[in-house]
């Protein structure tokens, strides 16, 4: 198993190693880390050491689905920015055309898997958590785009193998076994897996209070799935997230005052600080975590976390990385 650090080319993520990957590669070094899971999207690549990249994230376009089931969206009135940032592009075309360069820049780094978002939820319904659709519209407008997406690609296999990360908003969420086993059954191609993000499951369940109940909580919805889906999981998102009382206690919150006049920027920021809440991306302390590596066994763990300082984002790697080899 190679055990990766999560890592955008943000300025927020990159002023932590002063822009010096050099003090990139000696921080993973001293964590005993593999390598990076890389942020990365249609934008043409800087100069990155491709020896330090393992895997990739691509871009959530948390709108998307809205787009897929009613082509309508993309002429409503919004801020050119906005659009892409929530559907992905102005058209259907554009954002089929925007997946696929991330999906090439994954490519042009040699890495070994792309991480995509299964999901839907736009800014709005990170408050109300009111959808019109099931999980089953998700996963179905999802694999119609991801099979149109890779069709040109030779075989109709995407250039990396996909892995598909589960959310706690409808579409993937590991609750329900039928729900994976039905998206696997959508899809016309081969070169996917799952990736589990054991914190957005934990979100999902809305019972995740105290750590110790919490790894038992995981541990019981993994049961449930069949052996077949617990080896598709070759990947994980490794983080704990604490937030049951605030999922059950935040159903129907109202939106912010103004909130639909507000600027695009200022209702994210607003959303940001809900989602905060809501996924806590903090580290795993009990030794017990090492149950939920073990059972499902994943060729490829990140340690995922958000972090402003270089600090804290050491303090946690190393909390992290005790519990799991303890």
């Amino acid at each position: 198993m190679k055990e990766l650090m999560n890592l955008s080319l943000y300025e927020n993520d990159m002023k932590m190693f002063d822009h010096d990957w050099g003090k990139i590669r000696n921080f993973l070094v001293r964590h005993d880390l593999d390598g990076i899971e890389l942020f990365v999207d249609s934008s043409p690549l800087p100069d990155v050491p491709v020896d330090l990249i393992v895997g990739v994230h691509l871009p959530y376009w948390m709108g998307r689905h809205r787009a897929w089931a009613d082509p309508s969206a993309f002429s409503q009135e919004m801020e050119e920015f906005e659009k892409v940032y929530v559907f992905g592009g102005s058209n259907r075309e554009e954002v089929i055309d925007n997946f696929r360069r991330s999906l090439e820049n994954a490519a042009l780094l040699n890495a070994s898997y792309a991480v995509f978002h299964v999901s839907y939820a736009e800014l709005a319904q990170v408050f109300t958590r009111c959808f019109d659709c099931t999980d089953y519209d998700v996963l179905e407008t999802t694999a119609e785009f991801l099979n149109e997406a890779v069709s040109i690609y030779p075989n109709g296999e995407p250039p990396v193998r996909l892995f598909f990360e589960n959310l706690w908003w409808p579409g993937l969420t590991f609750l329900e076994p039928m729900n994976v086993e039905y998206f696997a059954s959508l899809l016309d191609f081969d070169n996917w897996a799952f990736v589990l993000d054991t914190g957005h499951l934990m979100n999902a369940t809305m019972k995740c209070e105290d750590e110790e109940s919490s790894i038992d909580i995981v541990m019981d919805l993994l049961s449930t799935h069949s052996e077949d889906f617990i080896k598709r999981i070759e990947g994980m998102h490794f983080h704990c997230s604490l937030s049951g009382e605030y999922m059950c206690s935040s159903i129907g919150k109202e939106l912010p005052a103004g909130f639909d006049d507000m600027s695009f920027h200022d209702r994210l920021l607003s959303a940001m600080e809900i989602l905060e809440q809501m996924d806590h991306h903090m580290p795993f302390t009990s030794e017990r975590c090492s149950q939920i590596v073990d059972f499902v066994s994943p060729d490829f763990l990140t340690h995922e976390f958000v972090s402003n300082d270089l600090r804290s984002l050491d303090e946690k790697l190393s909390a992290q990385k005790r519990a799991l080899h303890s």
